[in-house]
């Protein structure tokens, strides 16, 4: 038991509580001094009023009260004004008592209106919490930071909290409020909710009653409510306990006991031990009624003629129907081959509603779908009555058996057993009507972010055709913008008949946020970093941030801002600018024979402005300059001699344009588990430009995921809260080719000053590219060592949930090659011959495109998503293609795992 909060209330309190007894009274006291020298407004009815005034306001003005009562100085006094101006004070709100007084003034009537004004909140504070986060509770009461305090928000504000305890199984939680004076004068409070949350109570027991026929574990397994164990927490719910009420008639109904019901279900508390009364526990029982099994005797599909839509005719100009029969069947999940199977009402609803989907997709959203059901008993005397029906013997004449009559006599004939079972043959009805338009777009639950940022998400306009994809893809553009929890879209009838109205309804959460994490690259090791961002700036959708990052071997400051639709239209802008020092890793080329490294340190200062543009539904085309200076100092005795000559070089401006286009079709922009994403971009640098580099690099990358299967195992384990664990496969591809331009505005020595530095030469390995294989590998060819022109990158990834939000073990296989351009290099004499041949040796063309040319590696792992800090950990092994085998084998000389560390999803 927790200690109650109520022992804790000390002198303070008690001393404010005097104080507003004091006040109230002085209230009072001048409000009869005031009414000690006032008649009654009865007695000056007829007569003009010269005068209107207001007492005991405090809040609320004069200007504002004059406006609500109706009287005007001028006016004849009347009995139904007066009464009216004092409804209309009262319906104001701000008070809880009005009174009317007046006197002769300047030969016609004052009026005094007498108030005691309702105190305003200045704040709400919570004493007590631990169970449930204080600011959901400030969202949940009705009291709230200024508006007026009433004793109907109190009792409201206090149920609300004791329903949240309950939902959250803390049923003997006491709930108290504290009022306290802030400002006399303005009178002013703030609210205290004092709150005692009680005993956990957990459950002790889940009795199922009458359940015969199934197995109660099976049913025990989906419920989402588990008693008290080793593992489950035994958390009482009350929501959960009401959902999972349906989750037993479903399950029956999934096996075929289309008529199960629930008798009987309640919860108790009781003493888990009667006679020392020491701990209270819950005790649910659900009773069944579980009726007769039903099995599977296939579908039939027809259309109402009346209802067929006018668009659609044949040759002589009579309607027919959207669909064929066979296109149809081809989505359903049940087959013919399945008659005689139990029958699955889930199956089979969602069989109904494949039709329902295709119509819509077609925005035919008034179609509706009338399934008449046969039920056949597998008795030989019901057999022979439906063999003789008149659909039977009509269908036989197209050579089709309506009823699977001759299956069922086969399923009699081996399974005796069965005699008496009941059989369903279903015809679905399709009426298909006319073509459903959308009305309104009504966007609800979003109190920061305004209307348009989630209207210009959406892919359906009012008074366009309903199309159930387009409106699933909104739903998916909308949550993929971060700023809420949850979105949901719901279809409501509108006006009149072929009109619907469709709910946008939000969830928001926080968008602001003052973090501190870290990140590591391959290159540059490990650095931690701070980061304020608002990425909805005002309710617009803006993005704004800045970031510090330092670290043994990177310094960097960040700062940028982002408009995602300039003018209301699908066009971004962004700004940003950022300074950097890095201490940068080599190899040295210059000591044959030396998996040596060498470092020098890059400074770089620049900017970038960006514009993008989103194309019909999932394409869009990006553009952004990005001008730079940047040098080179402090190179280590082993450098190679172009990092010499760049260090001599001092500033140096590079200048880059890039153009992209990309598709987008990923469920989750956060977390995908199905979808394809494309960018394909070029980078031109230099040349035309200006500045020191020049050269083009062509970009194409693609992701693709598909989620295998979830914890369900295809519907073997039937437990709802498993379908969002799903394993999920990740294929990755990423190629770039490069090659060299020239300056246009001006000389410049390609041998002193190359239009392609060191900096910007591909490398592969490390966590970001070949996991398991070093950036500056000793088993990879010389001329790798050195960076390449042009590279191809593929990476699989085998994703399980631990807990699909936080936690995956991951299965990996990676695949990597480097290519040259060996008119890029200075292959003079200082050049080893090794170095010289490995750069002829990795030109790109069709033998170093063969299997024994890349590198590869497998591996295992975890991705751990803590927030600001997401952490990867993995296993990795080299391997080689065998070309005599076919297939891989573990490199012949670095068959050890190695360990490989990343933080944030720094993936090519």
């Amino acid at each position: 038991m927790k200690k109650s909060i109520f022992s804790r209330i000390g002198i303070k309190s008690i001393y404010t509580s005097i104080t507003a007894v004091f006040a109230a009274g002085a209230i009072v006291f001048s409000v009869v001094q005031i009414q000690s020298v006032l008649g009654k407004p009865e007695q000056y009815i007829g007569k003009t009023v010269t005068l209107i005034d207001f007492k005991g306001n405090l809040n609320v003005s004069d200007a504002d009260l004059y406006d609500l009562i109706g009287i005007k100085v001028g006016d004849k006094l009347s009995l139904p004004a007066i009464n009216a101006a004092t409804k209309n004070i009262y319906n104001n709100g701000f008070f809880s008592d009005i009174h009317v007084e007046a006197k002769s003034y300047k030969d016609g009537v004052a009026l005094y209106f007498i108030v005691i004004e309702r105190p305003i909140v200045r704040e709400v504070k919570f004493q007590g919490l631990s169970e449930i986060n204080e600011q959901e509770m400030l969202e949940a009461v009705t009291i709230k930071e200024g508006e007026v305090y009433s004793e109907k928000k109190e009792n409201e504000s206090m149920q609300i909290i004791l329903s949240r305890y309950q939902e959250e199984g803390l049923f003997n939680a006491i709930v108290k409020i504290r009022k306290e004076i802030i400002d006399e004068k303005l009178n002013s409070l703030r609210v205290v909710f004092l709150i005692d949350e009680g005993e956990d109570i957990k459950i002790s027991k889940i009795n199922l009653i009458g359940v015969h026929s199934v197995d109660a574990e099976d049913i025990m397994s989906i419920m989402e409510l588990e008693e008290e164990g080793f593992i489950d927490d035994g958390t009482f719910k009350e929501y959960i306990y009401e959902k999972d009420k349906a989750t037993i008639e479903e399950y029956y109904k999934t096996q075929g006991y289309l008529d199960a019901n629930l008798e009987e279900a309640r919860w108790d508390i009781r003493w888990k031990n009667p006679k020392k009364k020491d701990e209270r526990v819950i005790v649910i029982n659900y009773k069944v009624n579980e009726g007769d099994q039903y099995f599977y005797d296939g579908y039939d599909i027809t259309w109402d003629d009346k209802f067929l839509n006018p668009y659609r005719k044949d040759k002589d100009n009579k309607p027919i129907p959207l669909f064929e029969k066979d296109k149809l069947e081809y989505y359903f999940e049940y087959t013919q081959g399945q008659i005689g199977n139990v029958f699955d009402y889930g199956k089979y609803m969602r069989d109904r509603g494949t039709i329902n989907t295709m119509y819509s997709k077609e925005g035919y959203i008034f179609t509706r779908v009338i399934p008449e059901r046969t039920t056949i008993l597998l008795t030989k005397t019901d057999l022979d009555e439906k063999a003789n029906s008149s659909i039977q013997k009509e269908k036989e004449k197209e050579g089709i058996d309506y009823y699977n009559i001759q299956k069922l006599r086969k399923i009699l004939a081996e399974n005796p057993e069965l005699e008496g079972r009941k059989f369903l043959h279903t015809r679905f009805v399709i009426a298909e009507g006319d073509k459903g338009y959308i009305e309104n777009i009504i966007v609800k639950g979003n109190k920061k972010t305004m209307d348009k940022v989630i209207r210009r998400e959406l892919l359906i306009n009012e008074g366009e055709l309903f199309n159930s994809a387009r409106v699933e893809r909104s739903r998916q553009r909308v949550f993929n913008l971060g700023f809420f929890k949850n979105v949901n879209i719901e279809g409501r009838a509108g006006t009149t008949e072929g009109k619907i109205n469709l709910i946008v309804d939000v969830e928001e959460q926080p968008t602001g946020s003052i973090s501190l994490g870290g990140g590591y690259s391959t290159q540059t090791g490990f650095s931690i970093f701070t980061e304020v961002s608002e990425n909805n700036l005002n309710g617009t959708g803006q993005r704004i941030s800045g970031k510090v990052e330092f670290g043994p071997s990177r310094t960097a400051i960040e700062a940028s801002w982002r408009e995602p639709w300039i003018f209301d239209k699908p066009w971004s802008l962004t700004l940003s600018l950022f300074y950097m020092n890095s201490l940068i890793q080599t190899y040295s080329i210059d000591i044959s024979d030396s998996d040596e490294l060498a470092y020098y340190e890059s400074e770089s200062v620049g900017f970038t402005v960006g514009i993008g543009h989103r194309l019909f539904v999932n394409w869009g085309h990006y553009h952004r300059f990005s001008p730079m200076i940047s040098r080179s100092t402090n190179p280590s005795s082993m450098v190679s001699d172009s990092v010499y000559r760049r260090v001599a070089l001092e500033w140096q401006l590079k200048n880059k344009f890039t153009n992209g286009i990309y598709y987008d079709n990923l469920d989750n922009a956060f977390n995908p588990t199905s979808g394809l994403y494309f960018d394909f971009h070029i980078d031109t640098v230099g040349g035309i430009f200006g500045g020191d580099d020049h050269y083009n690099r062509y970009d194409p990358m693609a992701s693709f995921y598909w989620w295998v299967f979830d914890y369900t195992f295809f519907n073997m384990i039937r437990k709802n809260i498993l379908r969002r664990w799903r394993v999920v496969l990740e294929h990755r591809v990423s190629m770039s080719f490069t090659h060299l331009t020239a300056p246009v505005w001006k000389e410049q020595d390609s041998e002193e000053n190359p239009y392609l530095e060191d900096i910007d030469r591909l490398l592969i390995g490390g966590y970001e590219s070949l996991r398991g294989w070093n950036l500056y590998d000793v088993y990879y060819p010389d001329a790798w060592r050195q960076g390449g022109s042009h590279r191809i990158l593929y990476g699989s990834e085998l994703r399980i949930p631990v807990e699909p939000s936080v936690f995956w073990l991951v299965l990996f296989f990676d695949a990597g090659a480097l290519y040259t351009n060996p008119n890029e290099y200075q292959l003079d004499e200082s050049v080893t011959s090794d170095f010289k041949q490995s750069v002829y040796d990795s030109q790109l063309s069709l033998r170093t495109l063969s299997m024994d040319y890349f590198r590869y590696s497998w591996g295992f792992g975890f991705r751990l998503q803590i927030p600001v800090l997401p952490i990867r950990i993995y296993m990795a092994k080299r391997l080689e293609w065998d070309s005599s085998r076919g297939w891989f084998r573990n490199h012949s000389r670095a068959d050890n795992f190695e360990f490989v560390f990343g933080i944030g999803d720094r993936r090519f």
